[in-house]
């Protein structure tokens, strides 16, 4: 068990070198034009999420890491999760922001961010996660929750992208973006969605590794709903057109992500 919790910690000082590389991405893409050639309207959206990883992402990184290493598996959990937005994040800024001066800082994200959730997974105790939490109730509410934002979310996307497969188009989001394909697309549907479905079954199971991947998802969820909300808010900032829709569908989920983290959390005994 002691070595176990040595290894986490080995992986847990990842995240100085993380924090720098994020002041630097994010930082920079607020502070310099570094956009070349990307489309005005995925450049407002850039800009929402920067504010949000720099102000919101980036603390919770440093404080979970700090209460983690302490011994506190709700803040390990919390670090997980924002690891699984920085992943998600920089997936598409390597990947769909055309080549500028920060492609290796987004390469190195990404790498670091990856490496530390792996490695802090691998050396995780699911077990003992499992046995701090003491609300059965609140954790097969959270396997529910997951396992519907999955279902609802695999409508939406394949309503937009199996129409546009069989009219020979390009989805709408695709094209306002001015990108080959949707990076959100993609690592939804093959990565994020089956994660949240298969963590709400683990959960309403009560197999171990339920309880660590949910307090991590949530985590996300609420990270990501908040990123998606400014983003519509810079894209109307910057003359872009925006609808009031998204935004409160996202703030929602959110809302709900958060409201659900906190009572999933509560669930857990202190350590």
């Amino acid at each position: 068990m002691k070595r176990r919790r040595e290894h986490t910690k080995s992986w847990l000082l990842l995240t100085a070198p993380i924090a720098v590389l994020v002041t630097f991405a994010a930082g920079g893409e607020l502070l310099f034009d570094v956009f070349r050639g990307d489309s005005p309207y995925f450049v407002a959206q850039a800009i929402g999420q920067d504010i949000v990883t720099l102000v919101v992402a980036l603390p919770a990184l440093m404080i979970g890491a700090v209460l983690a290493a302490r011994g506190s598996d709700r803040a390990r959990l919390v670090w997980f999760g924002v690891l699984v937005y920085l992943v998600y994040t920089y997936v598409i800024y390597a990947f769909h922001v055309r080549f500028n001066p920060l492609f290796l800082v987004y390469v190195a994200l990404l790498g670091f961010s990856l490496y530390a959730l792996i490695g802090g997974l691998a050396t995780t105790d699911f077990e003992r996660i499992k046995a701090r939490h003491t609300r059965e109730r609140s954790a097969k509410t959270a396997g529910t929750f997951l396992l519907v934002v999955s279902i609802l979310f695999y409508i939406v996307w394949l309503g937009e992208v199996i129409p546009a497969l069989f009219s020979g188009d390009v989805p709408r989001s695709v094209a306002d973006n001015g990108t080959p394909t949707s990076g959100v697309h993609v690592l939804d549907m093959a990565w994020i969605l089956p994660a949240l479905a298969m963590t709400g079954l683990w959960l309403r199971r009560k197999r171990a590794v339920g309880y660590a991947l949910a307090g991590a998802l949530l985590t996300f969820l609420a990270l990501l709903a908040l990123a998606i909300v400014f983003m519509v808010v810079s894209m109307a900032l910057y003359g872009q057109a925006a609808s009031v829709v998204p935004a409160a569908i996202f703030g929602l989920l959110g809302a709900a992500s958060l409201w659900m983290l906190l009572r999933y959390m509560g669930g857990m005994k202190a350590g």
